[in-house]
Formats: C-alpha cells, sequence, structure tokens
C-alpha cells in the first residue's frame, strides 16, 4: 500500500526519533575520536585550568602516525575485485564482468572512495560506502559513482546484526545543496525546488551536528533528505521444472507459455525491496521503488569494531583511535608535567652578592672564554653558578612506556611501521615481522575484505541494467548474449592483490623478469617493456615502436632479397636439371641404338653360321662314299659347335646389354645429386 507524502514524512519524523534516541550516545563518542585525530586531546574544562595556571596545554599527538600508517599500508596494498565462475562453462561471462568492474571501480573512484571509508572508519569507528548512477554524463543508462557518507551523515535502525544491513529497517541521511545542485539531481521537480528555496528552510533538530547546521553563516541551502525503507513482497514466476529455470511473471503474456509448456508452473516467492522517499525542505517529493536496478540498500557500512551483541550503543561500534584515548592523554600529561618541571625553575645564572662583581651586567651574558672579574676581598661562596634543575629519571621511562601503550593497546607495533629493532635486519626479516605484526589487525582487514565484495556485487547488479551497446562500449569487444539474462548469484567475487598501485606494478615487474630469466620463451617480446615502472614511459615506447617498426622493415627487406637469391638459385637449379635430363636421355637412346647394332651384328652372325653350316651340310651330303656310320659322326659334331657358338654369342650380347644400362643409371645419379 502506497503511502501520501504527509504520511512519507511522519514516519521520517517518526523513525528519526526512535534512531536518535539510540546513537545519542555513539555520535559524540566518535566525535571525540576524531577530535583525538585532529590534535584536540584537551577538554575544555582542563584547558581553562592550565591556563589559569599560565601553562599551555601541548598536545604530542601519536595517534595520527599509527592511524595515516594502517591506512597507508591499505593503500599501498590495495586489492582489487575480481568475478569469480562457480561453474567453468561461465568464464568468458566472468571474464567480461570482471572487465565492466573494472571499468567502473576505475571511472568512478571506486577504490579510491573504498580507502576513504577503509581510513574514516579506523578513525570514528564506521562510515558509509554509496552508489549511485550520476545520469548527468548517460541520460539512458547512467554513470556508476561511489560516494562516502561519514559518520554523522547518517542514522539507521539500531537493532540491526548483520554487516551487509539485510536486517536494517531504514536509513535516514541528510544533506545540505543548494538550488542548483537540487535541480541537477531532481530535474523533473525544478518548479517545486525553486518554490521550496523561496520559501526557505528553518533548521530544526533533525542532524544538528552538521556544519551547516551549527554554522550556517547566513546562506541559503535546501536540506535534502533520503528515507530508505526495506521491506518484503510476493512476487510470481514461472518455474521450468525440466531445466530449473526461472522467469518473471509478465501477467497475460505469460500465461501463454504456461499453459503451452507442460514443465511450466506459476511459484511465489518473498523477495526485498527497497523504497526511496526523497523530502526537501520537510516537503515530499518523490519515492521510487529500487531504484539502480537494485532490491537492496545502495549503502555498504564499513566497521572497524562491530559487536552487535553489545547491548550499550556506545560499545557497539568502536574505532582504533577509541583504543589510543587513554593511553594519549596520559602522554600528553606526562611530558607537561617535565616541561613544568625544566620550566618553573631557574635552569642557569649565578647567585652574587651585592657590588661582588667589578662588572654586573658580565653574570648576564654567556660566551666561549668570558670572564668575571671580582672584587677582592669577598668571602668564599659570595658568586655561585645556579644548576639546571634536573627531570627524575622515571619520568623517562613513565613516558617511555605510555608512548608504547598507544601502539601497543590497538595492536599497532613498530615492526608494523616497518622499524627495524637492528640496524642488521634484513629488509626480508622486516617485512616478515611486518605481516605476523599484520595478525593483529586481521579483523579490521576481514572486515574491509567483506566490505569490498559487498561493494563490487552491488556495483555487478546495477552494470547489469546496461544496454549491450553501452557493455560493448566499455569493454571495446562485443557482449555476450547471455549476460542480460544471467543470475548474478551464480558468480563469486574475490578479492585480492591487483596490480593498482606503483608498489605492486614494481612487483609485478619484477616477477616477470624473474620467469624470463628462467625461460626466456615465456615473457612474449615487449611486454616488459610495456609493463615497466618508468619515468617518460611515453617517449619510451614511442621510440620502442619507432624502432621496432625499423627492425621490421630491415628485415622485410632482407627477407625480399633472400627471396629473390632463392628463387634465382632454384630456376637456375631447374634449367641444369632439365639439362641433365636431356643428356641423359640422349646417352640412354645411344644406348638404345647400340643395342640394335648389336643385335643386328648378332643377327648377321647368326646367318653367317647358318650359311656356314649349310655350306658344311653340302659338303658332307658330297661325301657319299663315306658311310653312315661315319657321316653321322660328322654331323653330331657340327651341331655341338653350332650350340657352343650360339652359347658364346647369347653371352656377349648380355655382357653388353648390362655394361650399357649401368652405364646410364651411372649419368642418371650424377645428373640428380647435381640437380639438388
Amino acid at each position: 500500500m502506497r503511502m501520501t507524502g504527509q504520511e512519507i514524512v511522519n514516519a521520517w519524523d517518526d523513525a528519526y526519533d526512535k534512531n536518535w534516541y539510540a546513537w545519542n550516545g555513539l555520535i559524540p563518542a566518535c566525535e571525540t575520536d576524531m577530535e583525538m585525530f585532529l590534535v584536540n586531546h584537551w577538554q575544555d574544562n582542563e584547558k581553562r585550568a592550565l591556563m589559569q595556571e599560565g601553562r599551555v596545554p601541548r598536545v604530542y599527538n601519536l595517534i595520527r602516525p599509527k592511524i595515516n600508517m594502517v591506512s597507508g599500508y591499505q593503500k599501498k596494498y590495495r586489492q582489487s575485485s575480481v568475478v569469480v565462475p562457480t561453474e567453468a562453462q561461465d568464464q568468458k561471462i566472468s571474464d567480461q564482468l570482471t572487465k565492466m568492474l573494472l571499468y567502473v571501480m576505475q571511472f568512478g573512484d571506486g577504490y579510491e572512495c573504498i580507502s576513504e571509508c577503509f581510513r574514516g572508519d579506523l578513525i570514528t569507528g564506521w562510515n558509509l560506502l554509496s552508489l549511485w548512477k550520476d545520469y548527468r554524463t548517460d541520460p539512458v543508462n547512467g554513470d556508476i559513482r561511489f560516494g562516502r557518507i561519514p559518520f554523522n551523515g547518517f542514522l539507521c535502525d539500531p537493532y540491526f546484526s548483520k554487516k551487509d544491513f539485510s536486517d536494517c529497517a531504514n536509513i535516514q541521511r541528510r544533506n545540505y545543496i543548494s538550488l542548483e545542485q537540487g535541480k541537477s539531481l531532481l530535474p523533473e521537480f525544478r518548479k517545486e525546488l525553486e518554490m521550496l528555496y523561496r520559501i526557505g528552510f528553518e533548521r530544526d533538530d533533525k542532524f544538528n551536528w552538521l556544519p551547516y547546521q551549527q554554522q550556517p553563516n547566513g546562506q541559503r541551502m535546501l536540506a535534502y533528505d533520503e528515507f530508505w525503507v526495506q521491506g518484503w513482497e510476493q512476487k510470481k514466476y514461472l518455474y521450468n521444472v525440466a531445466t530449473g529455470d526461472t522467469y518473471n511473471y509478465e501477467g497475460k503474456e505469460s500465461d501463454y507459455f504456461l499453459y503451452a509448456d507442460p514443465n511450466m508452473e506459476l511459484i511465489e516467492r518473498t523477495e526485498p525491496y527497497v523504497d526511496q522517499h526523497i523530502i526537501v525542505n520537510n516537503q515530499h517529493i518523490a519515492t521510487e521503488r529500487n531504484p539502480y536496478g537494485l532490491n537492496e540498500y545502495p549503502f555498504v557500512p564499513f566497521f572497524c569494531v562491530f559487536e552487535p551483541e553489545s547491548p550499550d550503543f556506545t560499545l557497539k561500534i568502536q574505532s582504533l583511535v577509541r583504543t589510543m584515548i587513554d593511553p594519549q592523554r596520559d602522554a600528553n600529561r606526562r611530558r607537561l608535567q617535565m616541561t613544568d618541571i625544566v620550566e618553573s625553575q631557574i635552569n642557569s645564572g649565578y647567585m652574587a652578592e651585592e657590588d661582588s662583581v667589578a662588572n654586573p651586567q658580565s653574570l648576564y651574558q654567556t660566551s666561549q672564554g668570558k670572564v668575571i672579574w671580582k672584587k677582592p676581598g669577598l668571602a668564599p661562596g659570595a658568586i655561585e653558578r645556579l644548576q639546571a634543575a634536573q627531570i627524575p629519571p622515571s619520568f623517562f621511562d613513565l613516558n617511555n612506556l605510555h608512548d608504547q601503550d598507544i601502539g601497543a593497546v590497538a595492536n599497532i607495533s613498530d615492526e608494523l611501521l616497518g622499524q627495524a629493532s637492528n640496524d642488521q635486519d634484513s629488509g626480508l626479516k622486516v617485512m616478515l615481522r611486518q605481516g605476523a605484526a599484520l595478525v593483529g589487525l586481521q579483523d579490521v582487514f576481514d572486515n574491509l575484505r567483506f566490505a569490498q565484495e559487498l561493494t563490487s556485487k552491488k556495483a555487478i547488479k546495477m552494470i547489469m541494467t546496461w544496454s549491450l551497446e553501452k557493455m560493448r562500449r566499455v569493454m571495446n569487444e562485443e557482449p555476450d548474449e547471455r549476460l542480460k539474462g544471467i543470475d548474478v548469484s551464480k558468480y563469486d567475487i574475490a578479492v585480492q592483490e591487483g596490480v593498482l598501485t606503483n608498489s605492486q606494478q614494481q612487483l609485478f615487474f619484477r616477477q616477470m623478469l624473474d620467469i624470463k630469466a628462467i625461460d626466456p620463451d615465456a615473457v612474449p617480446p615487449g611486454f616488459l617493456a610495456k609493463i615497466a615502472p618508468l619515468q617518460g614511459k611515453t617517449e619510451y615506447m614511442q621510440a620502442v615502436e619507432e624502432y621496432q617498426q625499423q627492425q621490421q622493415q630491415a628485415q622485410a627487406e632482407q627477407a625480399k632479397i633472400q627471396n629473390q637469391q632463392m628463387a634465382v638459385q632454384s630456376e637456375l637449379i631447374q634449367s641444369q636439371s632439365i639439362a641433365n635430363i636431356a643428356s641423359a636421355k640422349e646417352r640412354f637412346t645411344r644406348a638404345v641404338a647400340n643395342m640394335g647394332l648389336e643385335d643386328e651384328r648378332a643377327s648377321k652372325s647368326v646367318d653367317n653360321r647358318a650359311d656356314a653350316t649349310l655350306k658344311r651340310m653340302q659338303a658332307a651330303a658330297q661325301l657319299d662314299s663315306m658311310s653312315d656310320d661315319k657321316l653321322m659322326k660328322y654331323i653330331d659334331v657340327f651341331l655341338k659347335l653350332e650350340a657352343i657358338n650360339a652359347k658364346e654369342e647369347q653371352l656377349l650380347k648380355a655382357d653388353d646389354v648390362s655394361i650399357s644400362a649401368g652405364v646410364a643409371n651411372q649419368q642418371q645419379n650424377q645428373e640428380v645429386s647435381n640437380a639438388r
């Protein structure tokens, strides 16, 4: 049920009274912490008493160096946020979310704001980090911005117990802004703001510790109040029993999918929501539910020490300064007492009888070799030098004890400050001692880590309201289509040390040098020059780029010449190979021709042998007068001789062929080797 404007203002007043009743003891304690950090160590009654006694309320602030050391350590070793998927297949989406988160944190000064909130909770106990969208630079999607709200800039439900404000019923804050600032924040209500500005605002009893409430200096301002209320509501969803996916129920448009798909079911879930009510000069201006796309507070509390079990609200939230107040005041008193001892007595001079020296002015002068002339006949002891006042040695021991207590009560030791107890200690030994000393502040840094993770998760939820076009511009790459429908709860935020400060860049450069020394191919060329922490790095990178271009051009020219030489050599070898092959073919043809001539000569030899045989047969035929036996013997002899001759001719022909083939093969092998 929506409330009217007057009902919202009444709810604002009622919530303020309840919140102020619980926190009215803590706010003065936080102010005292701030004053101790800012060198206001003496209370007003103590200052008046000292001034009446003619004493100066001196301050020796030992708290600020301790706080600055812890804050400086966090800034020097600042940690970055990385999106880690719970499922391996979502690695691409997590990488893109990490890129956009890094852009938001750097463009909106998110890491700097986190450091400032951490420093604020070290001093006063707690701060709030606010996330909001600036539509002045991007009217469609808005740019995510971060802001710090100090301890005296807000009030909240005093009965919350969780560090993420998930059980906090309401949050109230006030800012005093000019009319122009109001118009830029609420451009659609320009007329209403101008009317309220003309009417003016009479200071009320709310947030009366703000600087404008205490010192208005006559400047007219608008009291810009934000009233954030958290509640719960029932929401309908379409649930796919087969896949486990859920979809928003959009009424009749979703009914079609509900009846068409048998796996779809209509379910209800209880979800949180937040309403933002804007009140200017005690007049309700606007109300918006779940602004910036968040159904939770766009605020992240930063605690130094938070103990929700304590019923005393002045002790529930504490700072590091709170524990150092008493030792610091004791140290101031002890040093003031030591100063009083010295200043309350005459520390130098002479005690002399009247008319005891020739020149009384010589007793008031000091210099090396100064002579004081006494009158003759003076009794011993007429002139005596006054001894300086002596501070009891126990005072120094007690003062050192108070100085040590200031750091000891807050778990801040000399090792944490980087001070070595021995001049011979190595840097590594001092670093190990410093890390061990941080164990005493582990709870403080764990609170910081939790707050940074919560800030990153809220920033990612706000990023999910961007259009794909803006995601594309921010990442300089095509966004995954699943980005618009993902469940952010599937992704975790890992806060780890990142390359965000100079010291971390130097450490990263040193690590790359070590990797390159172990494996030169593991580091790409030019990568060391890109990450080197150098002065004048722009000019150096330009010179390196020009040199690389010249080297690439020279290498290209050399490669071109080598290619031309190789082409010429290839053509020469190819031509020589062709010539050798032609010569081999010619020699082979000659060998074949020689073999043909050899066949011809063998054929002629066979013919000649046939003729000879015929002639022998004719001669034998003439030998009719011979007996048959004798004639058969002659014929057998002739046949044997003919077989022997034929066999010798075949052997001779085979030898010629093998010799010709061997010569041809030898020439061909020689030509192939020359071609290679």
